[in-house]
């Protein structure tokens, strides 16, 4: 059995002008045919297929929460940690790390050393170094300049003496700028946040990419606690800091954006994660989110709602900390469950009922107005004529989001990846990069910071094998939305599926997976779909969907692209919204097509 992860982060796409492709695979061969029974979905079995994995090694391991702990290879010491989900490793003490086999290959090699030079990812860390000759530690300022740092942050009120136990916290000689290191399993300096003083909202972590490490500062009363506090923002665990916690103070490096495996080592000490981060519907997904990877049964949550904001908020409108964190509970999940369980949950969407409408389309205000926004979990349906526009119009409407923070994976098994980087540049920029040349570095520069990521298949895929990667691809980059392109690629595998009625049942499984992987993962899932052939002049219905009718019973939206032909002999495009199961709205939105920048966005007036 062979198992292929295949993504490709879009963001190395560009490099020198050219377009790369870069493959993640992890390939797992001779010890996989040995226990072939076990589950394809690593989220649910992972942790017991890294560990039987181990035992066939017989390499003997400690159990945690997200990692299994051996001895390493390289240095002799006990702090070599294994992802259980994806056999991604590091040691903590010499800092070797990678994929599975790599790992593999030095076990079946006995004591024979393996050179992996230091990691790009670590020069970071070098870099700090550097800046510590001008940096001075908070904890040695004059009282004065202590009192002036706080005033610029807003934080006035904050106690001085309980931000001296920081331990990473620093300032440039000039006082402009606050410095917050990343260290990795509380040891090693690989990275660091930065927020200007002269605008606090001027924050940046280095690296930007993927940093490996967290700050932490540690409980006012007992070193010995096990519980921390997630936050999200540099000022959020100053106030937290200032607050004389019982619990660690974690801060992520990069937010809600995204939470790397690989600072998950760093996190195995704790049995009780507190996640309090804003009030607004992006953070609380994050949140759902991350417990997922982080385990859900020690992980709390800070309900997202007016009196409960963002600990640096809470402190400016002096609410009481301490009641805010005893509100903390566990998102449990069990069959059956009272209203009880969900209530605050329940509450707190009431209460933030705009936010919970969805991301919005910066491009499609008619769009907002009809579905609300994009909201995570749901199951959405494009179809539309051949040639209509459909690869074009939700390339468009994946970039949109993905321009907000939306980390977005794409699985265009129709046209290749260059063809559809080539039309997302376009619309990014919004004119022909082609007769532009000479911007090509920099607005390339621009596109690789988008969470952009692409499957590398092409052509018809088996489900199981396009499940594997997705699966994957959720996991490790907190991906919020899955675009696949289309349906029909992953139909007709095999012998015994070539046949029409056949076809259909295989239909009806991928949108039961895709269904099944949406709800769990609270991922927003995208799926394009050919229509059954109509005759040109009819408009297309729910009804025109190829198929059996399982897949618009368990779709949430139903967006089709019509054809109108006018009696000019003009084809006049439009979006019709043919099921909304959040709020029932259905409605049309014109479409425009502009050939210049390949988009269909509404023109502002």
């Amino acid at each position: 059995m062979k198992i292929y992860h295949s993504i490709m982060n879009y963001s190395k796409l560009f490099s020198r002008g050219k377009l790369l492709k870069q493959t993640l695979n992890f390939k797992m061969k001779n010890q996989m045919s040995k226990i072939s029974s076990i589950d394809h979905d690593r989220t649910t079995s992972g942790d017991f297929f890294v560990s039987k994995l181990l035992d066939s090694f017989k390499v003997p391991y400690k159990n945690q929460f997200t990692c299994l702990l051996v001895r390493c290879g390289f240095c002799n010491n006990t702090s070599l940690y294994i992802n259980k989900i994806t056999g991604w490793f590091i040691c903590t003490h010499c800092l070797r790390y990678g994929d599975w086999s790599i790992f593999k290959s030095h076990v079946n090699k006995n004591n024979e050393r393996i050179c992996i030079p230091t990691p790009k990812i670590f020069e970071a860390g070098k870099d700090f170094k550097n800046k510590a000759d001008n940096l001075m530690h908070f904890k040695s300022l004059k009282t004065s300049s202590k009192k002036s740092i706080l005033k610029s942050l807003n934080l006035e009120k904050l106690k001085i003496q309980d931000l001296d136990r920081i331990p990473g916290l620093y300032v440039n000689s000039e006082n402009s700028s606050l410095y917050l290191t990343m260290m990795l399993d509380n040891k090693i300096v690989v990275g660091y946040k930065e927020i200007k003083l002269e605008n606090s909202l001027n924050q940046k972590t280095v690296p930007d990419d993927c940093c490996w490490g967290i700050a932490r500062v540690p409980p006012f009363t007992s070193n010995h606690s096990q519980s921390a506090i997630i936050v999200d923002d540099f000022k959020h665990l100053l106030v937290l800091a200032g607050h004389q916690s019982s619990h660690h103070i974690i801060c992520l490096p990069h937010g809600v954006r995204k939470l790397p495996q690989e600072l998950l080592p760093s996190l195995e000490y704790f049995n009780i994660l507190i996640l309090w981060f804003g009030n607004d519907q992006i953070a609380w997904n994050s949140a759902r989110t991350f417990a997922k990877k982080l385990i859900e049964n020690r992980c709390y949550f800070i309900r997202p709602t007016d009196d409960q904001p963002s600990p640096y908020l809470a402190f400016k409108l002096g609410l009481n900390i301490d009641k805010i964190l005893k509100t903390a509970d566990k998102m449990v999940h069990p069959s059956i469950i009272q209203f009880s369980t969900i209530r605050n949950e329940v509450y707190a969407e009431l209460q933030n009922h705009d936010k919970t409408l969805g991301m919005k389309w910066t491009k499609f205000p008619a769009l907002n107005k009809i579905i609300g926004g994009h909201r995570r979990g749901e199951l959405t349906l494009l179809t539309g004529p051949t040639g209509s526009g459909k690869t074009t119009f939700i390339s468009e409407y994946s970039l949109d989001l993905a321009e907000q923070g939306l980390p977005t994976l794409w699985g265009s098994f129709e046209i290749r990846n260059q063809r559809l980087a080539k039309i997302m540049l376009q619309q990014f920029a919004k004119e022909p990069v082609h007769l532009n040349l000479d911007l090509f570095d920099n607005l390339a520069d621009q596109f690789e910071k988008l969470p952009l990521y692409f499957l590398t298949f092409h052509g018809p895929q088996p489900l199981n094998i396009v499940m594997d990667a997705v699966v994957n691809a959720v996991y490790v980059y907190d991906i919020g939305h899955v675009i696949i392109d289309n349906v029909q690629f992953m139909m007709g595998i095999g012998a015994k599926y070539d046949m029409g009625s056949e076809r259909f049942w295989q239909q009806d499984s991928i949108i039961a997976e895709f269904r099944r992987f949406a709800t769990y993962s609270n991922c927003h899932v995208t799926l394009v779909m050919h229509p059954r052939k109509e005759k040109d002049v009819e408009q297309l219905s729910i009804s025109s969907i190829f198929g059996t009718a399982k897949a618009t019973q368990e779709a949430d939206n139903i967006l089709i692209i019509q054809n109108k032909i006018m009696e000019s002999l003009q084809i006049k495009k439009y979006l019709q919204v043919s099921k909304n199961r959040y709020s029932g709205n259905l409605g049309v939105m014109s479409l425009e097509f502009n050939k210049q920048s390949l988009s269909f966005s509404q023109q502002k007036t």
